[in-house]
């Protein structure tokens, strides 16, 4: 699977997905892939979220599709139609991947059309089908329909976010549409490499609740153990007796810094002492505690209330990059809580070009994108083209499935394209 243009180059993925896979397509579309996406002729309704670009509602213009289908090529279909599913079986012959996001229970799944994965077996068994749904393919709740809430809900994430004192909040972003998406387009990376093996494609089964699951690394693996859940602490975390702040204002913004215990943490405590003596902020409590010897196990909430009366004091003195530097030169555990301002002015990322740069002639406007997710040394990975225009490649994907300019005009005179 390698090549000078990407290690997906040569394989064709036909993109059936709603907005819960729009990042699947995207990924395997920076690796290189053809990915094609289908929408009805009318478009997808993602097309009509904001927010836009200027101040028209446009549907070429909103930014959640803009910035989740480029390097994809778009064409329109109606697969509720007969003709429509011919037309997809012959796109599918010649195709590698397709992905869809209904469930079961959906009457616009792919089976509920009669394009089940027997059918399009039929019609090519190398193909690799990849279904990422809001609870998978089997299961008592395979059939339910779910948004993003509810998968972080249910996939435990939702409960240990935010102040303890209130209910539980949800990252303004989809996060389990990007897990689930970023494990969608593994397994089906792994499933046609396989391929290359077996000669036969398979299933790839992605469920969002899963994916956030997994995400939470050992907190509903912990309960088994302590039989007690994880609880809300907010910008805090919790130590043995006390409660300590982990994110602190600056001059400008925020940064993180826990007073955690252990050999990697003391000694950076200790620097941080230095530091802030060395600006005349270190008062008794800091400068007399024999920080080597520290156990925020051990600390009762009136001593940790003092020394954070101190450290409040002194990072409000200095903004998020004089304190970073500091880390850096000083080896102390303190980072940035970057917003998107200082992520797009970041050295590190302009020095590794992650950001790149699209332009929209339709648009009149030149994007700036997040560009790829990985660096390889043979094959380039990362944005190829822009977001597909409504039917925008219509005509060139149409014919290199042979079908005439004539039969095109057919087909969109009869509302199937």
């Amino acid at each position: 699977m390698n090549s000078t243009t990407g290690n997906l180059a040569g394989y064709r993925v036909l993109d059936l997905t709603t907005e819960p896979g729009f990042f699947t397509g995207r990924l395997l579309a920076d690796l290189g892939a053809d990915v094609v996406k289908i929408e009805p002729p009318a478009g997808d309704p993602a097309r009509r979220r904001g927010p836009f670009l200027g101040e028209n509602p446009d549907p070429e213009r909103s930014l959640l599709w803009l910035s989740l289908n480029v390097g994809k090529r778009g064409i329109t279909l109606a697969l509720d139609t007969p003709a429509g599913r011919d037309v997809f079986l012959r796109l599918c012959r010649g195709a590698d991947v397709v992905l869809e996001s209904e469930g079961p229970g959906s009457a616009t799944s792919l089976a509920a059309r009669g394009l089940g994965y027997d059918t399009l077996r039929a019609t090519n068994p190398r193909l690799v089908v990849c279904a990422l749904t809001p609870f998978g393919q089997t299961g008592p709740y395979s059939r339910y329909r779910a948004s993003d809430i509810t998968a972080v809900a249910m996939g435990g994430n939702l409960y240990p976010t935010g102040n303890p004192e209130r209910p539980p909040v949800r990252c303004s972003l989809p996060v389990s549409h990007f897990h689930g998406g970023s494990d969608a387009a593994v397994g089906v990376v792994f499933a046609l490499w396989a391929r290359e093996r077996t000669g036969e494609g398979q299933v790839v089964d992605v469920s969002l609740q899963e994916a956030v699951v997994a995400a939470n690394m050992t907190g509903p693996a912990q309960f088994s153990l302590t039989g007690t859940p994880s609880t809300r602490a907010g910008a805090n975390f919790r130590g043995g007796r006390a409660i300590f702040r982990e994110i602190w204002p600056c001059r400008d913004g925020y940064v993180s810094f826990a007073l955690r215990s252990g050999p990697g943490r003391n000694p950076g405590i200790v620097r941080l002492v230095e530091y802030m003596a060395e600006n005349g902020m270190a008062g008794e409590e800091l400068r007399s505690r024999d920080w080597m010897a520290y156990n925020h196990n051990l600390v009762t909430q009136d001593e940790v209330d003092r020394v954070e009366a101190s450290l409040g004091a002194f990072f409000r003195t200095r903004t998020m990059q004089e304190l970073y530097q500091a880390a850096c030169q000083r080896s102390l555990m303190l980072a940035p809580a970057n917003t998107a301002r200082e992520v797009v002015a970041s050295r590190q990322l302009a020095a590794r070009e992650f950001f790149v740069s699209v332009d929209h002639p339709h648009l009149g406007a030149r994007l700036v994108y997040p560009g790829a997710v990985a660096k390889t040394t043979a094959d380039r990975i990362g944005v190829r083209r822009p977001a597909p225009r409504l039917a925008e490649h219509n005509r060139e994907v149409y014919e290199e499935l042979g079908i005439s300019s004539a039969e095109q005009d057919a087909l969109r005179a009869a509302g199937i394209i």
